[in-house]
């Protein structure tokens, strides 16, 4: 380091005239100093100057307006313009211009550095005068463009990064379009800009102004091209398969379908973890009409997207399992992934669990109050009429089933009656629950049994001796055996075991749940 710049090191200590000085060197490195920015916006920015206008303009006319913009300099930017400096005010002007929109206060700024000598100023004012807002704009960037004093381009994608942040999509859009105007051949990063823009107009239902659908394509295209911006490839793969972003039709993003490309680019969106393309390559797949249809490939497309929590996808999944099973391994799967749907507030889900459930007469108040007062005097009765009137059962699955096996996370399973000769009758039913309650009093009454049969008390007896003592106690008490027990014919039983017939019952259910 040369002596004098030592001496003035030492001198910055208490003087801020030399630390302006020290400064101005690092940032333009001149006169022996190494160019470093931070350094110097260190020393201007020190306590002792006080934020003073000899540092303000030192950072306005030493840094390009990238830079400023870069190092968050925009308020020294706005001191020195306001201190009279030409240099300061031209690009107060640009950038008020470009990020905000503001042409009357950067045609205010662009007059007062022309009649201080400005030529570059003076260029562009005489650019904007008469024309409108955007046009002005436009004018403003190509003559800031022509002239060489800004790196426009640079200063664009600064601007256009500041409206992405606060979500400013129709201003996002005209600086797009302007930067696609001085370069036709857009680099990695403005393509990167352009998709981030897509995406806000599909998070807030905007259309992109401005932009031809080459463009946006070639952007999309460039940036799926990367392989680490899943963005891109979800929107693009959506496009190229016809289906719309938010308020952006295909047609605004690409210029024709092309469905293999697209469900590549869906499929690793997907695996990148956008969660949503699974069920975007399930209807692709799924629909017949598709040149890529693969009934097998749709169907790992949904039970995928059901895993992930999709509840339209849980529910097609559910119903589509329902549908087709012969076994109660079927029956269980399906219900579990309707059940899953449900949760998520899924009315036509729950319209088919509500199909697989016995309707009960009376009202829940009256049946509560009846369930009370039989617990005094048989309380294992009156856990099984609690389990009957939450799960709609009949009266020998009510006195036969147990809730330590039966229990499941979405409902009951009532096992084989080994009390019925007719194995067909006899067969295991699985039971949706339809409320929450309905799933903790089975809890509760499954910790009851557990508990009773650890203590080894067999008081409750077979099921002839459950059947004889629940009878004495309604006849006793007058309860209507309608307010526990279902009535159903065997035919009606055996249509909610098995999937083909149920569906022939719950055809209108059934038919919404795979339409909606």
């Amino acid at each position: 380091m040369r002596r004098q710049n030592v001496h003035l090191l030492a001198q910055a200590r208490h003087d801020p005239a030399a630390k302006c000085e020290i400064a101005r060197r690092y940032l333009l490195g001149t006169g022996g100093m190494p160019r470093h920015v931070e350094t110097g916006i260190a020393y201007l920015t020190h306590p002792s100057l006080n934020g003073g206008m000899q540092a303000a303009v030192v950072i306005a006319e030493c840094l390009s307006l990238e830079d400023v913009v870069s190092y968050g300099q925009e308020a020294a930017l706005v001191r020195a313009a306001n201190a009279g400096s030409p240099y300061a005010q031209f690009k107060l002007a640009v950038w008020l211009c470009l990020r905000d929109g503001d042409t009357a206060a950067a045609a205010r700024w662009l007059t007062a550095a022309a009649a201080a000598g400005h030529a570059a100023a003076g260029r562009a004012s005489a650019a904007m005068r008469g024309a409108g807002d955007d046009e002005a704009v436009l004018t403003l960037a190509q003559s800031v463009a022509r002239g060489g004093d800004i790196r426009i381009a640079s200063v664009l994608m600064l601007a256009g990064e500041a409206l992405a942040r606060v979500q400013d999509v129709d201003r996002l859009s005209l600086t797009l379009r302007i930067a696609l105007t001085l370069t036709p051949r857009p680099s990695v990063q403005l393509a990167k800009l352009i998709v981030r823009a897509v995406h806000l107009c599909e998070q807030s239902g905007k259309r992109l102004v401005g932009l031809a659908h080459a463009q946006v394509e070639a952007c999309l295209d460039l940036v799926a091209a990367e392989g680490d911006d899943t963005v891109a490839e979800y929107i693009l793969g959506r496009a190229l398969c016809g289906i719309p972003c938010g308020a952006l039709a295909p047609s605004c993003l690409v210029g024709g379908g092309n469905l293999r490309k697209g469900a590549a680019l869906l499929l690793r969106a997907a695996d990148g973890g956008r969660h949503g393309a699974w069920m975007q390559l399930y209807r692709v797949h799924a629909d017949h009409r598709c040149s890529v249809a693969n009934p097998q490939m749709a169907r790992f497309f949904l039970e995928k997207a059901a895993v992930l929590g999709d509840a339209e996808a849980q529910r097609r999944l559910g119903a589509l399992i329902l549908r087709s099973a012969s076994d109660l391994k079927g029956s269980e799967s399906g219900i579990h992934w309707l059940y899953q749907a449900s949760r998520q507030s899924d009315g036509a889900a729950r319209q088919l669990l509500e199909s697989l459930v016995l309707p009960l007469a009376g009202d829940d108040d009256e049946a509560d109050h009846a369930i009370e007062i039989v617990r005094s005097t048989d309380p294992w009765l009156a856990v099984r009429l609690r389990i009957s009137r939450d799960f709609g059962l009949t009266k020998l699955e009510a006195l036969c089933v147990d809730p330590i096996d039966g229990r499941r996370t979405w409902g009951l399973v009532v096992g084989k009656n080994r009390f019925i000769e007719q194995s067909k009758l006899g067969a295991p039913r699985a039971v949706p629950a339809l409320r929450p309650a309905a799933l903790d009093n089975l809890h509760r009454a499954a910790l009851f049994f557990e508990q009773a049969r650890r203590e080894g008390d067999a008081l409750e007896g077979d099921w002839r001796r459950r059947s004889l003592r629940q009878r004495r106690v309604f006849e006793r008490l007058q309860i209507d055996d309608d307010l526990f027990f279902a009535r159903a014919s065997s035919a009606a039983l055996d249509s909610l075991r098995q999937g083909t017939k149920w569906a022939v019952r719950a055809r209108p259910s059934l038919r919404l749940a795979l339409a909606a």
